[in-house]
């Protein structure tokens, strides 16, 4: 038994040192298994990077180099090394899938960008595929509508004719009511409740109107809370403003005063404001006691430069006279119960001319 046994020791040895005319050994290249992902980014501007993959230690193949495809097999891009493909930015990319392969190859023909991965021939092996997906991140789109003045006079002011983008994504959505810094003042869900707010009730200032389409986890969404400390996926749409004007004509001080009709000049003196007046615009408003407009002087000057003498015996009132552009009626002749507007009166003082 041990003579047999060494005879096949001795043939096999053999055997195996035998070799042919050939020298050259040929290996066909091997990429192996690609591991890590899959991977799912949001597209919201933020760059969005693969990490984690690793090639076969046993993949073979003169020449290797990554592959990214589209979901159609469309060669997007041939990231020579790890390195390299751990830098590409997949959110540049948009909405999509795409494909990641590891190829070694000692021959081929078609490996370039616009090619096809079916279409490549030659000597060359390919991994499996790491799919990237790319969904659409939030995108509140356009919101359209005019911007809005009101004037704050205790009548309910409300919004209308605002629409949001039919194009619009984002699982979550919501207006947001901000004043002119950013802070959440309200948050009307939709459009018949951002309808119902009266902006009357806000006082004078700006608030600005934006719709916001989002994904669950966003934090900072709170009124009170200023919307640069949401964090989470989120888009909004531009803003809308709405400005609400509160003319204030404030306290007037001074007279009244008693002249008589002789032919002799008689000017007001020594009147004042008290600084609490706001608006826009300003005029002095002189009317007789049933409120007609006799005259406007523009300033606090000019009114003392109105010789009330020539105006003959009666009673004349003195106002001051805030407003906003838009006022309708502000002319002489006209009576002051019919101006239209956003306007507020001071109280009067009276010129008698006896």
């Amino acid at each position: 038994m041990k003579k047999i046994f060494f005879t096949l020791l001795v043939v096999s040895l053999a055997f195996v040192g035998c070799d042919s005319d050939d020298d050259t050994t040929s290996v066909s290249p091997d990429a192996g298994v690609l591991s890590g992902g899959p991977f799912t980014f949001l597209v919201d501007g933020t760059p969005d990077m693969v990490t984690g993959i690793t090639t076969d230690a046993d993949a073979v193949g003169t020449n290797s180099s990554f592959i990214i495809t589209d979901a159609d097999g469309s060669i997007l891009g041939l990231p020579p090394t790890l390195e390299a493909l751990n830098g590409v930015d997949f959110d540049g990319a948009g909405v999509g899938s795409c494909a990641i392969y590891y190829l070694r190859y000692e021959t081929i023909s078609g490996l370039e960008a616009g090619s096809n991965i079916n279409d490549l021939t030659g000597d060359f092996d390919t991994s499996n595929s790491i799919i990237v997906t790319r969904d659409q991140g939030a995108n509140a789109g356009v919101l359209t509508g005019d911007n809005f003045v009101f004037c704050v006079d205790g009548t309910p002011d409300m919004v209308s004719g605002i629409s949001t983008d039919p194009d619009a994504v984002g699982t979550n959505r919501t207006f947001v009511i901000t004043d002119a810094d950013g802070t959440i003042l309200g948050l009307p869900p939709g459009v018949a409740e951002l309808e119902g707010v009266d902006f009357d009730g806000a006082g004078a200032g700006v608030c600005l109107i934006w719709y916001l389409r989002y994904e669950d986890g966003l934090t900072g969404l709170t009124a009170g809370e200023n919307v640069d400390g949401l964090n989470g996926v989120f888009s909004f749409s531009n803003s809308i403003s709405v400005t609400r004007n509160e003319p204030i004509g404030g306290a007037i001080t001074g007279g009244p005063f008693n002249f008589t009709v002789d032919g002799t000049p008689d000017m007001v003196s020594g009147i004042a404001l008290d600084g609490t007046q706001t608006g826009s615009l300003k005029t002095w408003v002189i009317t007789d006691d049933a409120g007609n407009v006799l005259g406007l002087p523009p300033t606090l000057e000019a009114l003392e430069g109105v010789d009330f003498d020539g105006a003959g015996t009666g009673v004349c009132l003195i106002w001051y006279l805030r407003y906003e552009d838009g006022l309708q009626g502000l002319e002489a002749g006209e009576n002051v119960a019919n101006l239209d507007g956003c306007y507020n009166f001071s109280n009067s003082i009276s010129v008698t001319r006896s």
